[in-house]
């Protein structure tokens, strides 16, 4: 197992509550969340279904897109992290 696998999977259910926490306590995510919601709703009523599905999908994709990046940032973080600490106790 590669170790960009094997620290996913060992972090990954940490990093899912650790960024549900602070997304949930930032009031500022939560307003951009908001303003997200209405223009998404708005686009969504004003196309005809088809192509409001096809917008769906779109923002489907692109979730899921940021999804995996902040996972990817934020493994990589504790492996910086793991890096540094290892290099200062070697000094």
């Amino acid at each position: 197992m590669k170790e960009q696998d094997f620290m996913e999977q060992l972090l990954n259910p940490f990093v899912t509550d650790r960024l549900a926490e602070v997304y949930a306590n930032d009031s500022e995510y939560q307003n951009l969340i908001k303003e997200e919601d209405l223009i998404y709703q708005k686009l969504s009523d004003e196309l005809p279904d088809e192509q409001a599905d096809e917008l769906e999908r779109y923002f489907e994709a692109v979730s899921s897109t940021s999804s995996r990046k902040e996972t990817l940032t934020y493994v990589q973080g504790m492996k910086d992290l793991l890096t540094l600490l290892k290099s200062l106790s070697k000094k």
